[in-house]
């Protein structure tokens, strides 16, 4: 079985560079350098649909243009760097060109209107044709089983030197030398992940970037917090429109307000009248809670 982690492929080439919405540099890192391990999708639904239907991609593209096209059963590797690798649907016969088949749901057709391609496969195109030495690369794309549309990804010598360049540095500079990259915004489970528990013996000085960004936190925080309140304010105005009334249409908007049923679990009451199997069922979960305190500043 192939090893993904000796190797950037297609998939990986967006969040390495930070332009992936799915996947981070850091959580990139992580799974590369074996800090963590790749969850097993294979068995959800959704990626299982996507293995089946690439077949069905890869005949509709060959019955609306003409082409033929052969599955690539091997892992390709780029000419100088072995770490840059890619594995294709799909090589165009009597072309110089290569086919990746994507499914999509219905709810995101808007991202592939007109010549828009998720800027996530753009660069997975760009990255097979810079592994590949290919012209052009086909994104053929079954939208909700409704639509079907293909697109182009040329060949561009420039883009595809500044993609190498910095994929190149990516694997040089946080792989190789086990450096993790800054944390972004999608990164609370990577780093739940590594690092599920704390030392609790523990305390450590932080430097002053810490300090700068504790000091602009606090004002963000309070800034959100007066934002929240004027939200809420206008919630409740709306709220008192309503009334009893579980739905109300102002000019391209609806507003609901509706009733909810919800049960729950007695839980102290069961402890009550059963407390030995309330034991026996008890689990304890470990989980970090992140909390920042404002303290006195002691002067040397």
């Amino acid at each position: 079985m192939d090893d993904r982690t000796k190797y950037l492929g297609g998939s990986d080439a967006a969040a390495a560079l930070g332009l992936s919405r799915w996947k981070s540099p850091l959580a990139v890192w992580a799974l590369k350098t074996g800090a963590i391990s790749e969850e097993d999708i294979s068995e959800r639904l959704p990626v299982k649909l996507g293995v089946r239907l690439e077949e069905a991609v890869a005949e509709l593209f060959e019955e609306q243009t003409g082409k033929l096209v052969n599955r690539v059963n091997r892992t390709i590797t780029h000419p100088q760097y072995d770490f840059l690798r890619a594995n294709i649907d799909r090589k165009v016969l009597k072309e110089d060109a290569i086919l990746e088949c994507k499914t999509t749901s219905a709810w995101k057709a808007k991202e592939w209107d007109g010549e828009e391609v998720p800027r996530e496969y753009v660069i997975q195109a760009l990255h097979y044709l810079a592994v590949t030495g290919a012209a052009k690369c086909y994104v053929a794309v079954l939208i909700g089983n409704q639509d079907f549309k293909i697109k182009t990804v040329e060949r561009d010598e420039k883009v595809i030197s500044d993609l190498i360049r910095r994929e190149v540095l990516f694997w040089n500079e946080f792989v190789l030398k086990n450096i993790p990259p800054s944390a972004s915004a999608s990164d609370k489970d990577t780093l739940s992940k590594l690092f599920p528990q704390a030392d609790e013996s523990k305390t450590i000085e932080l430097d002053s970037e810490a300090s700068a960004i504790l000091d602009t936190l606090e004002g963000m925080n309070k800034d959100a917090d007066g934002l929240e309140k004027q939200i809420l304010e206008q919630e409740n105005i709306l709220r008192q429109m309503l009334g009893d009334a579980e739905i109300g249409l102002a000019r391209g908007w609806k507003v609901r307000w509706s009733n909810m049923k919800t049960r729950r679990f007695e839980t102290d009451a069961f402890k009550k009248e059963h407390p030995d199997l309330y034991e026996k069922f008890r689990k304890e979960n470990v989980a970090r809670r992140f909390l920042i305190q404002k303290t006195e500043i002691v002067e040397a």
